[in-house]
């Protein structure tokens, strides 16, 4: 239902050709606008005939961005309430004068949640356009709609009230209806009957028919070659056993004195006991026991005329000191030391060391993609380790060895891409924190320099000052 206004309360600015009062007739005859082309705001207060709830509106634009409607009470009527807030135009489209008529309809989802249920009687009207001061703007039209709620106690359609339900008549015409026509069965029941009917009938037939199981392949092979053994039968050439091979070949006849083959389940041959050796001279198992001690011995093997006797002779203490000689003593060869023989174990390579201030020394950095705090925290890291920092790199003059980006394709990176080695500020802070001057490789930022292998070592950082290796900390060379 329109809510009719009564009259116009006040208006900011309006053209003696386009007045307010225009948007009083319903359907308008023509638009109200400002009155000069340079206003950024009009506005306009509306009376309406009684107060009521505002549940919708339709508002016709003529070349305004923003529209802002707005209602009051007239016992507050300073207290202005916003209903609607729409923007017809942006400001590039008003700029450029791509104006058009716009007709916008609001309905209860579109509207203020909190006025729907609020009676008003005053509507204020805000247009605002500033993006094209040559323009004049305003409102086509505006209407006000509400909603009409009788409650008298009837239950109406519209204007039309229902009739009233007598359960004595209802009662009477079901009667009078299933006398005449009886209850009919439907499509769904008569189909519901006969699914019924026919699956009852076959589960009983199911169950009076007489099921073997059926036996598995294997099973049937089993109890084929079970009655066949039984029987004493031979073979049949059309078997497919494929454990036995004879079973294959129905020409290759066995010998009636050979031993009958032994066969698991199955089916498959069961493989005859190896026959065991039989003991062999006492003599060649001496000498296999005799060429063993002689592999174990570190000393070179003695002469055969020595070791064939019965017993052999026990080396002195004079045969351990000098060269290759028949020892006077015991006439055997002499043997070097074993101490000689064995060689000392080489000595873990130590990492190398240096002091934390000088883990950088060699080192000058610049920073990209960084700001404070952490551009600061990162520098003040790198100077601590013994880095030196460069403002301003190139690649001429301010030669930079590492640059640490915040991320790939800055402009500092591609500048000295290929002149310096490009990395994250992790790994000033993994250097830092674990106090050792890391690989560079594994921070780079470029994944093909990551997949190549590393070309430095771990150094480790001390606060002390470093221990100068002495002449018996140094590793020596195996002796031959």
């Amino acid at each position: 239902m329109i809510i009719k206004v009564s009259k116009i309360i006040s208006c900011s600015s309006e053209h003696p050709s386009y007045p307010s009062s225009n948007l009083l007739e319903h359907p308008p005859k023509s638009s109200w606008r400002c009155a000069k082309p340079n206003e950024l705001i009009a506005t306009v207060i509306f009376q309406l005939l009684e107060s009521s709830c505002i549940t919708g509106l339709e508002i016709g634009n003529y070349r305004s961005c923003i529209v802002v409607v707005e209602a009051s009470t007239s016992e507050e009527p300073d207290n202005w309430i916003p209903v609607v807030n729409h923007q017809f135009l942006t400001h590039d489209e008003a700029a450029n004068s791509k104006f058009k008529d716009q007709v916008q309809i609001f309905t209860k989802r579109e509207l203020n949640p909190e006025t729907i249920k609020m009676k008003f009687d005053r509507v204020k009207v805000t247009c605002m356009q500033s993006a094209n001061p040559r323009e004049l703007f305003g409102l086509e039209f505006i209407v006000l709609k509400t909603e009409v709620t009788v409650d008298l106690g009837l239950d109406v359609f519209g204007r039309f009230k229902l009739k009233e339900k007598n359960d004595d008549e209802v009662d009477e015409f079901k009667e009078q209806y299933l006398k005449l026509f009886g209850k009919k069965k439907t499509y769904k029941d008569e189909l519901k009957e006969k699914i019924t009917e026919t699956g009852l009938s076959n589960f009983a037939k199911k169950q009076e028919q007489d099921r073997e199981h059926k036996k598995k392949p294997l099973l049937e092979k089993l109890e084929s070659k079970a009655k066949l053994n039984a029987t004493g039968s031979g073979i049949p050439s059309s078997s497919t056993d494929t454990s036995g091979i004879t079973n294959n070949l129905p020409d290759m006849k066995r010998n009636k004195n050979e031993p009958p083959v032994a066969r698991t389940l199955f089916g498959d041959v069961i493989p005859s006991p190896k026959p065991k050796k039989k003991p062999t001279d006492t003599s060649k198992t001496d000498k296999d026991e005799s060429m063993n001690l002689k592999k174990r011995v570190l000393s070179p093997q003695p002469s055969s005329s020595d070791d064939s006797g019965p017993t052999k002779k026990a080396r002195c203490s004079l045969c351990n000191f000098n060269d290759d000689e028949l020892c006077k003593n015991c006439n055997l060869p002499k043997v070097k030391p074993l101490v000689e023989n064995i060689k000392t174990k080489p000595r873990k390579k130590t990492k190398p060391k240096k002091e934390f201030n000088k883990l950088f020394e060699d080192i000058s950095f610049s920073l990209s993609g960084y700001v404070n705090p952490q551009r600061d925290e990162i520098r003040r890291k790198a100077l601590k380790m013994g880095a030196k920092y460069i403002a301003d790199p190139n690649i001429t003059s301010n030669k930079c060895t590492h640059l640490i980006c915040a991320f790939k394709n800055t402009p500092k990176s591609q500048q000295l891409k290929g002149h310096c080695k490009i990395v994250g500020h992790k790994f000033i802070e993994n250097c830092f924190d674990k106090k050792k001057r890391l690989p560079w490789r594994r921070y780079a930022l470029d994944s093909r320099e990551q997949s190549q292998p590393e070309s430095e070592e771990e150094i480790e950082g001390s606060t002390s000052p470093i221990r100068i290796p002495s002449i018996y900390d140094q590793e020596t060379d195996d002796s031959d």
